[in-house]
């Protein structure tokens, strides 16, 4: 059953009928965290650093080739998931959200400079879009935002150039998995994680204040070809741009250039225990299956990635789900089902 991400809350809701727990499982590890599921979920991941050794252990029984040790995540991607679904906190939340309020405060019809947020590609892999998004919604409500958003093209082709590799038969050979003969012709682990920009990217583009950026005239990609294209669109349009990035040296170079751009550090650890929302539980189960291509829930298969997934799987946030039991498939997929079928239950 390929589904979008948003019905795996039904799933949640259809999972708490039978147990208060669930088990996310990659195979090469072993657990990855449980959600304990309540009114609100709780997130208790497996360390980093038993992480670290169940991964070393692993890739050592595997003659540590190479092509696997790409594949198989690390302790740091892991936490990277935690990140991009918003799990662990935003270091500077407070000072964005300042900026934005201070922007939406403005007054055109008076003169006052438009007002831009622009991103580099680590903004974008770590989905912090979704931050500024979440918040301009909470400051306008209904109403329509003055804040814009921009994007260069350098950015596009960085992603796409991360992004735009497949596997190959004889290279899914090599990673002797029986879960990943079903990662045939579809993007590695790093491609994946590029691919999540990429995503961000187009759903950003596709909304009416969002402008994007010619590349024409900076040559090559890097930090410094991005910024300078942001700064020719602020002078060009004589506007006010903000700089979202997850990168220090990045934000460093942009205030050399006298470009405002904040540096959202990602954490570099995180607790025995972490506290989230439904929509955030599920943010999680959707981008570790992305960044892993495969996980067990409970013992539900769920794929990040599978033979034939296309570009539209890509845009709607889709993910593969399947079970063996039919009589679990039945209880667990009921309410999902419902939703495929426009709300009618058959």
């Amino acid at each position: 059953m390929i589904v979008p991400r948003e019905y795996l809350v039904a799933f949640l809701n259809s999972w708490k009928e039978i147990s208060q727990n669930i088990d996310v499982i990659y195979p090469p590890i072993g657990k990855l965290f449980t959600i304990s599921i309540g009114e609100k979920c709780t997130i208790v991941p497996i360390s980093s650093e038993d992480y670290r050794i169940k991964r070393n252990g692993f890739l050592a029984a595997c003659s540590k080739d190479k092509i696997l040790g790409e594949e198989i995540p690390t302790a740091d991607d892991l936490r990277t998931c935690f990140f991009a679904s918003f799990i662990l906190g935003l270091e500077n939340y407070g000072k964005i959200r300042a900026i934005l309020q201070e922007a939406a405060k403005r007054n055109h019809l008076k003169g006052e400079k438009l007002f831009f947020i622009g991103y580099d590609t680590n903004a974008l892999r770590f989905r912090l879009n979704a931050v500024i998004e979440g918040i301009i919604s909470e400051l306008y409500g209904n109403a329509a935002s003055k804040i814009g958003h921009c994007l260069s093209e350098v950015v596009k082709g960085e992603l796409r150039r991360h992004w735009d590799r497949k596997y190959d038969q004889p290279e899914i050979s090599r990673l002797k998995q029986d879960f990943m003969k079903n990662f045939l012709n579809q993007p590695p682990k790093a491609a994946r994680m590029a691919r999540l920009g990429a995503v961000e990217y187009k759903h950003l583009m596709a909304q009416i204040n969002c402008q994007e950026i010619s590349s024409r005239g900076y040559r090559g990609y890097g930090d410094n070809a991005i910024i300078k294209s942001y700064e020719f669109f602020r002078d060009k349009n004589n506007v006010d741009i903000c700089l979202i990035s997850g990168d220090n040296n990045f934000t460093a170079m942009a205030h050399e250039e006298k470009m405002q751009a904040v540096y959202v550090k990602q954490p570099t650890s995180y607790g025995e225990s972490m506290d989230c929302t439904w929509d955030q539980a599920v943010d999680l189960v959707y981008i570790t299956a992305i960044v892993f291509g495969y996980l067990l829930l409970g013992e539900v298969n769920v794929y990040g990635i599978w033979r034939g997934k296309v570009e539209d799987d890509w845009d709607k946030y889709r993910l593969s789900i399947d079970a063996n039991d039919a009589n679990l498939k039945g209880e667990l997929f009921r309410d999902m089902r419902i939703l495929e079928n426009g709300g009618y239950a058959f």
